[in-house]
């Protein structure tokens, strides 16, 4: 109910400029399958660590393999002609091993001819939108307060999410989470990208294919292939 103004548009508008095949597709981080489900591909698949998100989308009966994994270490008996991991979820990864890490499997997952597309925040986002910051929004059934906040390790903020879910008396339930992201300098980023033997073919900012990377941008996507 909350990813109401998530403009998944855009990011289909990219994955279907970047396509060099429609035949395979695993989404990374795919939740409830939102995005998935909207994919242009033959065979659609899905992997998020969350099994109750899972539950929901597999609820939807759609014809789309789901697999329950972390993004870290997962293991699936077949390749695919695109990968994408959006709404910044590498942002979630603590460290620059586990990004690495998560890029290896990826590479390992790919066609040799396939594509892989991610974004994550900018610097600039994490320095400024996330440095002690507080956001509010409420629909129907929930009111949601965030605290974004500095996180310790560089580049990484910690938000803390107090939700008032309404219940079927008409009250409300408090629900609280936290959870931590991490982003890196576009240049680090290129660098794990090489290491774990895939190439940068082209970079871009803010849904923009024509818009650069440059120091004041909320979001950067990469579009990644393998290093033949």
């Amino acid at each position: 109910e909350l990813t109401y103004d998530i403009p998944y548009n855009l990011w289909l508008d990219i994955i279907n400029h970047f396509k060099n095949k429609d035949q395979s597709v695993l989404d990374i981080g795919c939740g409830t399958g939102s995005l998935t489900r909207q994919l242009d591909f033959k065979t659609k698949s899905g992997m998020d660590i969350s099994g109750s998100m899972l539950e929901i989308a597999r609820s939807k009966n759609d014809g789309i393999n789901y697999f329950q994994g972390d993004m870290k270490n997962f293991t699936l008996d077949e390749t695919f002609d695109m990968i994408v991991a959006t709404v910044d979820v590498l942002n979630y990864l603590s460290d620059e091993d586990e990004f690495i890490k998560t890029l290896k499997n990826v590479h390992d997952h790919l066609n040799d001819d396939g594509v892989f597309i991610f974004d994550i925040h900018s610097k600039y986002k994490m320095q400024n939108d996330f440095n002690n910051m507080l956001y509010t929004d409420d629909t129907e059934h929930v009111t949601y307060i965030w605290h974004a906040l500095e996180g310790e390790a560089p580049l990484s903020a910690v938000h803390e999410m107090t939700y008032f879910v309404r219940n079927e008396n008409g009250m409300y339930d408090r629900v609280d989470e936290e959870y931590t992201q991490r982003t890196y300098e576009h240049k680090d980023v290129i660098k794990m990208i090489e290491k774990a033997g895939l190439y940068l073919d082209t970079a871009f900012s803010d849904f923009d294919i024509n818009h650069s990377v440059t120091t004041v941008c909320d979001r950067i996507f990469y579009i990644v292939k393998k290093a033949l």
